[in-house]
């Protein structure tokens, strides 16, 4: 066989796979996936077989310089003997080309065939979840406590199962503890202890959901309640929710999606957040601390603002001690604090170079009487602490801070009264300096 024949059936060859191999990974619009029978999707791929042979064969023959083939009388036997075999491979790939158009069309109806499957199996699912999602929200409708309870762990298991409508299931279980019953039951008082253990069982422990999950427990009332140690990756929305009994604990709780205590009512004997860690939004906005104690001791704020706006104190004693604010700002503003012990022992700013920002803490437009504020600064951040607008009425102020620290107390437009004073080393000076102690009448 002459050499140029040969390096022909290579070329074709070599052009014949890189077109069927590459048609794929170039996502060229296929002819047989068009609606038409298999008669006419294997007529288009012998007409495109045809079409690259030629384009194979006049491209090699152009690259050869279209060199003189010999006459018929010029070929001996063996010679003819190879165009046969020629021939014959030809017909063979055509023959090829026909098996692989019919193995392909095959292909691609199993592939639609699976695909449809497996849409009608997740049709199946949803279907079979919303079925289980109604069964459960009738069992939680139901006049028998043994019922209900039934329903909260078939929707727990459900919010498990079904990851998607996660939500949906937290926001009815949320919505049953939000319809307060006429009277409380001993059944009832189960139920619902039952819908806030397994909160507590999926943001702790081995169930834990780690998407973010909003809980609104707004108007929601709350005896003895415990938080503590739960991380809320979601938005947790205490709207005028009420809290009572001995303790309300959130210690050592996580609040990464906000905080909102809008009209919030905590009339529990100490209510605390020690050692909890606040890097979302928290809005305590209208709130009622009724009980003996308010506790942030220990407590982190990180990168975002803790606003206490218009708040209602009545505690004896506000515990910030051991505060950390690490770039972001915690702020009293509109509000009242009598009778009352304000202890920030031991705060420190810390700084976030991933957040930014300054930490601080902010008092605008308060007003302390016949209280004792104690600040502790151990931190070099000398515009950490500012009074603005505030008025200072009896007033016992202890402040420390390090032996080598600059004066880090900003004051503006401060009003002192009733023999209350502040240390003049400890106040930076601003272009508003603090008014000085002014006698109080009938004092």
């Amino acid at each position: 066989m002459p050499d140029w024949f040969r390096w022909l059936l290579i070329a074709l060859a070599v052009l014949g796979v890189v077109a069927l191999t590459g048609r794929q990974r170039l996502r060229i619009p296929a002819f047989p996936q068009m609606r038409a029978g298999i008669a006419l999707s294997v007529l288009v791929w012998l007409a495109i077989a045809v079409v690259v042979a030629g384009c194979a064969g006049g491209g090699l023959l152009w690259f050869l310089g279209w060199p003189r083939l010999p006459t018929t009388a010029a070929f001996d036997v063996a010679q003819l003997l190879d165009l046969l075999k020629i021939a014959l491979s030809v017909v063979a790939g055509l023959g090829g080309v026909v098996l692989l158009a019919v193995n392909y069309r095959k292909q691609r109806v199993t592939e639609n065939e699976h695909a449809l499957a497996v849409e009608k199996a997740g049709r199946e699912t949803v279907q079979g979840f919303n079925e289980r999602l109604g069964a459960a929200a009738e069992q939680l409708a139901h006049d028998s406590p043994a019922v209900r309870l039934t329903g909260v762990y078939a929707l727990a298991g459900l919010a498990d199962d079904w990851e998607d409508k996660r939500q949906v299931c937290v926001d009815v279980l949320c919505g049953y503890l939000r319809l307060q019953p006429p009277a409380m039951t001993p059944g009832e008082a189960v139920v619902r202890e039952a819908i806030l253990r397994m909160f507590r069982d999926r943001l702790t422990g081995l169930r834990w959901w780690r998407q973010p999950i909003d809980f609104d427990f707004t108007e929601v009332v709350f005896e003895n309640a415990d938080f503590s140690g739960l991380r809320f990756r979601g938005r947790l929305i205490l709207d005028r929710a009420e809290f009572t009994g001995e303790s309300a604990s959130f210690h050592r709780a996580r609040f990464s999606g906000g905080l909102s205590c809008h009209g919030t009512r905590f009339a529990a004997e100490r209510t605390t957040f020690a050692k909890a860690t606040f890097d979302g939004a928290v809005e305590f906005v209208g709130t009622e601390f009724t009980g003996r104690e308010l506790s942030w001791a220990g407590a982190t704020v990180e990168g975002k603002t803790a606003d206490f706006y218009r708040c209602r104190v009545a505690c004896t004693r506000l515990d910030f001690t051991q505060l950390s604010i690490e770039a972001g700002e915690l702020r009293f503003e509109q509000l009242e604090l009598a009778d009352t012990d304000v202890d920030f022992e031991g705060l420190y700013a810390g700084w976030r170079d991933d957040e930014g920002g300054f930490p601080r803490l902010t008092f605008e437009d308060v007003r302390f009487l016949r209280s004792r504020l104690r600040l502790e600064l151990w931190s070099e951040r000398e515009r950490m602490v500012w009074l603005r607008d505030c008025v200072l009425d009896t007033v016992a102020v202890q402040l420390r801070a390090d032996e080598d620290a600059k004066a880090w107390l900003n004051l503006r437009n401060v009003e002192l009264r009733g023999g209350t004073e502040i240390p003049a080393e400890f106040v930076r000076t601003l272009s508003s300096a603090p008014r000085p102690s002014t006698p109080v009448p009938g004092a």
